[in-house]
């Protein structure tokens, strides 16, 4: 199948954008601060059960669940004998989190330094639950656009998809233990890698773009 130059286009500047931001991150560009600042500054206050809520939703995020929950899913795809849908899921998990890894050690940002209400090691940035929540739910929901018939299934799909994802981010921010420009940089890593997977698989004309749909 051949890929349009457009999406080709859009998937270089997804890769600038990362690349620019990364940048600015390791830089402390001034817009930088400003952007964290004012996000923080609306995002980071809390009582008791916000707090509960939240380490419920980030632990969503977390490289255990985020594993389960690829292990499960890859299971019930090659159950129903969706094998490329499969690999795509897993190939998208593991680069995402080991270019995350990489990235995390060369920029080596600290986390920020105010009260963080969930522990967090490492360093800051991207975020990998925000770049992990992406890596999974994203691709369950390009997946399930061409596994299933029905419209109202797939917006159901994809609204809880994007829901988690959203929420994962935000739960890193509220609680202390992301900057706002981290969580942008986890998206957007992960945005690039999984538009870059989708491109190449429809360039290999696999299965994963020829699904019938699953019949209930």
């Amino acid at each position: 199948m051949k890929i349009s130059e457009k999406k080709i286009i859009f998937n270089v500047l997804l890769l600038i954008i990362f690349i620019s931001w990364g940048i600015s991150v390791a830089s402390h560009a001034p817009f930088i601060g400003t952007f964290d600042s004012a996000l923080i500054d609306q995002i980071y206050h809390h009582n008791n059960s916000s707090i509960d809520f939240f380490r419920i939703i980030t632990d969503m995020g977390d490289t255990f669940q985020t594993i389960v929950v690829t292990a499960f899913i890859f299971l019930l795809l090659i159950i129903k004998k969706y094998y490329y849908a499969g690999i795509f899921l897993v190939l998208n998990k593991v680069v995402i989190a080991g270019l995350n890894s990489l990235i995390k050690n060369i920029i080596k940002r600290p986390r920020p330094s105010h009260l963080h209400y969930v522990y967090a090691g490492g360093y800051s940035f991207p975020s990998g639950h925000s770049a992990s929540s992406f890596a999974l739910y994203i691709s369950i929901l390009v997946i399930s656009l061409f596994i299933f018939k029905k419209l109202s299934l797939k917006i159901i799909i994809s609204t809880l998809c994007i829901s988690i994802v959203l929420l994962i981010g935000y739960s890193r921010i509220f609680l202390g233990v992301h900057y706002p420009s981290d969580v942008l940089g986890g998206y957007l890593l992960a945005a690039t890698v999984l538009t870059f997977n989708t491109l190449l698989f429809r360039a290999q004309n696999l299965t994963i773009f020829q699904l019938q749909g699953i019949k209930k």
